[in-house]
């Protein structure tokens, strides 16, 4: 169930870092996110990510272009970030998508993992080895998450690191779904395994 949360202009931005942060992610993006549902939505290309591999550690950089801002500052127990304006990473090394592992991070960079063993088997709260940060500005936000592959399974293959980058934004009836590989559909399911594919695509 989605739970509303009050939209609000962003706030000015805080600090150079954060804006010099926004541009750096803008200049460096691969992939754009595509609208997954519903039929339309009033932004155009919000999202874009950019992946990154070195010394075992997956980096991927999302940046988010939006007028308003769907999120808290402290969520109440039993709220999540994938209620409020949120991005995402998937990741399987397998090629029957399971075993995969799922990160997330709000615009103020809450987080949380789940590995997810089976269609019926799933681990949520636990820690995956995810490290984050994000950054509001006048124009949006960004977030960064960084995982070390190794101690999830992965074998050294570059080629084997699969999966699918996604993002919420908005709230109630303006509420919409992103991914770079996921194809349109009347509602949004980011569970399908069939659609994962290697991440490194969108390196720079």
């Amino acid at each position: 169930m989605e739970t509303a949360a009050p939209r609000r202009p962003f706030p000015a931005v805080k600090s150079l870092a954060a804006f010099a942060v926004l541009l750096c992610f803008s200049k460096a993006t691969a992939c754009d996110l595509a609208l997954v549902a519903p039929a339309a939505s009033s932004l155009n290309n919000p999202v874009q990510v950019q992946a990154a591999l070195a010394d075992g550690v997956l980096t991927a950089r999302f940046s988010v272009s939006s007028p308003s801002l769907n999120a808290k500052k402290v969520l109440a127990a039993g709220e999540y970030p994938y209620q409020f304006d949120v991005v995402e990473l998937f990741i399987t090394f397998s090629d029957s998508g399971f075993p995969y592992f799922e990160f997330e991070v709000s615009p103020h960079n809450q987080t949380f993992q789940v590995r997810i063993e089976s269609r019926k088997e799933h681990h949520e709260g636990v820690d995956l080895g995810l490290t984050s940060t994000a950054a509001i500005s006048q124009r949006g936000w960004t977030a960064e998450l960084k995982i070390p592959l190794k101690t999830l399974g992965w074998d050294g293959d570059p080629a084997r690191i699969r999966g699918n980058f996604y993002s919420v934004l908005g709230q109630a009836r303006q509420r919409s779904f992103w991914s770079t590989f996921l194809p349109k559909s009347a509602k949004a399911n980011f569970h399908q395994v069939q659609y994962f594919k290697p991440l490194l695509q969108c390196s720079g």
